[in-house]
């Protein structure tokens, strides 16, 4: 297709985010839209039709920030994504954006801040999973059903439960990747797999904000204060759900109970977010060590990066997250975020085997912890 055709610049696909500002040449500005979120954030997802061939150059015209390894791109309509580099971002004496050349055979080419996990992915993996139970937690504000997963030993015999979360905020795809890889480990023919099988019932909502995820919102810090706030004022009804849920599924049994995020769009390296009490506090380190020793890559997951155990939990003003909730519930004995950052865990791009080879080693880590 000659480069003299006109391209199109649109935000059509679930998660996407773009507002186009103009179009000159193969210039495109555009910004991100923080639909709610104060003061600022980052999330941004878009395609370009009919540019093959064009080295196209994308200008941000507000504040934004890029990932260490550049730009997420697939030309094969969102099924398979890798990373531009940073060598694609513009120099930083110049304003923020990045360039791409367009293959040749690519009519519809995306590009967006991370690796994308949406509904589809999810159905994609139920497909795979036949055994993997997908009931509804509730239906979001814009009336979507809210998936509700249970795996593992489901008869009521289970030794231990395990509760996983991800998108409270809704930008945050990569902690999807990894709750899906957790539960894909649990699932495996392998040791550990038929370990969970056999002992573990599983419980996991991976899409919090559900609304927010498929309409590619920010998310995070949505006004008056978003999913992960919640858990005092209950403004939501998938936080109405989980918090009617939760207290009876876990009963006074040996539960954990993980929340996955993403921290700054900067971040490399994957990290425990400390909270609740010294007891709480004292298992969540016990699980850091099993896991560095579990873990042994691609991407380091280290104690050294959780700074002083003695200066306690984070405690947030603005509302009380979902971690410090669940760690004053009777049977938890542990709950923490795992944050996995959006491009890179130290020296690993973060792809879908980075993504599944740390979901394994927090599975064998959960195992070890119990069994401890």
């Amino acid at each position: 297709m000659s480069s003299a055709q006109p391209f199109s610049v649109v935000a059509d696909f679930p998660g996407a985010n773009i507002a186009v500002d103009r179009i000159d040449g193969n210039d495109i500005y555009v910004h991100q839209e923080l639909r709610g979120t104060h003061p600022w954030w980052f999330h941004w997802a878009f395609r370009v039709l009919n540019a093959n061939g064009r080295k196209l150059n994308v200008h941000f015209t507000e504040r934004i920030g890029f990932p260490t390894m550049g730009v997420a791109v697939s030309t094969d309509c969102g099924a398979t994504w890798h990373w531009t580099g940073p060598q694609a971002l513009f120099p930083k004496e110049q304003a923020k954006g990045f360039s791409v050349t367009v293959p040749g055979g690519a009519d519809d080419i995306r590009f967006a801040i991370t690796i994308p996990y949406q509904q589809s992915n999810l159905e994609d993996f139920l497909q795979e999973f036949p055994q993997l139970r997908c009931d509804t937690l509730c239906h979001s504000r814009h009336g979507r059903p809210v998936e509700l997963l249970r795996a593992g030993r489901l008869d009521g015999l289970a030794n231990y439960k395990l509760y996983l979360s991800s998108r409270h905020h809704a930008c945050e795809a990569i902690g999807t990747w990894v709750l899906e890889a957790i539960i894909r480990a649990a699932l495996a023919d392998t040791p550990t797999g038929h370990w969970f099988q056999e002992n573990v019932e599983i419980l996991a909502v991976p899409f919090v904000d559900k609304d927010g995820v498929e309409e590619g919102d920010q998310g995070k810090d949505r006004r008056p204060h978003d999913h992960n706030r919640d858990y005092a004022t209950e403004l939501y009804p998938e936080i109405i759900a989980i918090k009617k849920l939760l207290p009876t599924w876990i009963g006074n049994s040996s539960a954990i109970a993980l929340d996955l995020h993403c921290p700054y769009f900067d971040g490399k390296c994957s990290y425990m977010v400390k909270v609740g009490d010294k007891k709480n506090l004292d298992t969540q380190r016990r699980f850091v060590q099993i896991l560095e020793r579990t873990h042994s890559g691609p991407g380091a997951f280290l104690e050294s990066d959780h700074g002083d155990w003695e200066k306690g939990g984070n405690i947030y003003k603005n509302g009380v997250q979902s971690t410090l909730w669940l760690s004053t519930l009777p049977g938890i004995l542990l709950t923490g975020t795992i944050e996995v950052p959006y491009a890179q865990i130290r020296d690993a791009v973060i792809s879908i085997p980075v993504t599944r080879s740390f979901g394994d080693s927090i599975a064998k880590a959960l195992r070890e912890l119990w069994l401890s």
